[in-house]
C-alpha cells in the first residue's frame, strides 16, 4: 500500500535508518524527506534502497506509538523518524502513520484499563495545572523538591524520550499504554535510557533546575490520547497543598 499521498508526494530518494541488521523498504517520497531533515544519519548509519513498501495506519483512541510499533514489529525510532514526529507522546487519534516494511494495516485493540498513577515525588505542589497569570497554560504541575532528590516512575512503562528539550531541560517521557504517558522535566540527572522498561516507583531521574526552572523542582505532566490533562486527576493519596506559583 502506498502512503505517499498521506505524507508528501514531492519527496523522493533513499532512506537512512539506524538499523544495524534489518533492512526496511520504504517509499522514495518518504526516504528523501528523512535524508534531508536528518542529514547526520548519512555519516552514522547505513543507507537502504527503497521499494515503496509499507502501509498506512490510522491511530485510534487508546493507541500509542509504542503499542503500534510493537504490533507491527517495527522499531519505535523508525516509526518516529518515518513520520517526522517531534514528540512520541503526542500522537492524537485520527493521525495517519506510515509504517515502513508493513504489508497491511493491523487491528490493534486498546487495553481495557488505565493504570493508577503514583506520586513521582512527594512535596508541595507549587504550581497547578491550567491557566496562570502572566504565563501560558501550564500543562502539568510543579512539585517542590531538593536538588538531587529521586524522581520515580508514576506507573510502569517504556521510556520513549530521554534527553534535553528547550524549556523542559533534562526530561524523561514514559509510555504506559492505554493512551497514557507521563513527562518528568527539569531533572539534574537522568537515570534511564531510550526504550528501557521501568517498573512503577523505579527511579527515572533526580530533581534539578535545568531548562526554564526557577529553583529545584519537578515539572510533571500527564498526557491522555495525546492531550495534556490535570495530573491531580490521576494521582491519589494524601493532601495536596498548592502554594503560589513559581
Amino acid at each position: 500500500m502506498n502512503c505517499d499521498q498521506v505524507l508528501d508526494p514531492s519527496r523522493a530518494g533513499r532512506l537512512a535508518v539506524l538499523l544495524p541488521v534489518v533492512v526496511l523498504a520504504v517509499s522514495p517520497a518518504l526516504a528523501d524527506g528523512l535524508a534531508q531533515s536528518i542529514p547526520h544519519l548519512s555519516n552514522t548509519s547505513r543507507n537502504f534502497s527503497s521499494a515503496d513498501q509499507g502501509t498506512c495506519h490510522v491511530v485510534k483512541r487508546g493507541q500509542t506509538l509504542f503499542s503500534i510499533s510493537q504490533a507491527y514489529k517495527v522499531p519505535l525510532e523508525v516509526v518516529v523518524e518515518a513520520n517526522g514526529i517531534p514528540d512520541p507522546s503526542l500522537v492524537p487519534a485520527g493521525r495517519v502513520l506510515f509504517i515502513p516494511g508493513a504489508t497491511r494495516p493491523l487491528e490493534i485493540s486498546a487495553p481495557a484499563a488505565t493504570p493508577v498513577l503514583h506520586w513521582p515525588l512527594h512535596g508541595m505542589v507549587t504550581s497547578a495545572f491550567g491557566p496562570e497569570s502572566g504565563r501560558e497554560h501550564h500543562e502539568g504541575i510543579d512539585i517542590d523538591g531538593i536538588l538531587g532528590q529521586t524522581v520515580r516512575a508514576a506507573a510502569a512503562g517504556r521510556v520513549i524520550w530521554v534527553g534535553t528539550e528547550r524549556g523542559y531541560g533534562n526530561l524523561v517521557i514514559l509510555d504506559h499504554g492505554h493512551g497514557l504517558s507521563t513527562l518528568y522535566a527539569h531533572a539534574s540527572r537522568l537515570l534511564v535510557g531510550p526504550d528501557e522498561w521501568v517498573d512503577s516507583g523505579e527511579p527515572v531521574a533526580e530533581v534539578g533546575d535545568t531548562g526554564n526552572a526557577r529553583g529545584a523542582h519537578l515539572h510533571f505532566e500527564v498526557h491522555r490520547n495525546g492531550q495534556p490533562v490535570d495530573p491531580l486527576s490521576f494521582l491519589g493519596g494524601g493532601i495536596v497543598r498548592v502554594s503560589s506559583g513559581r
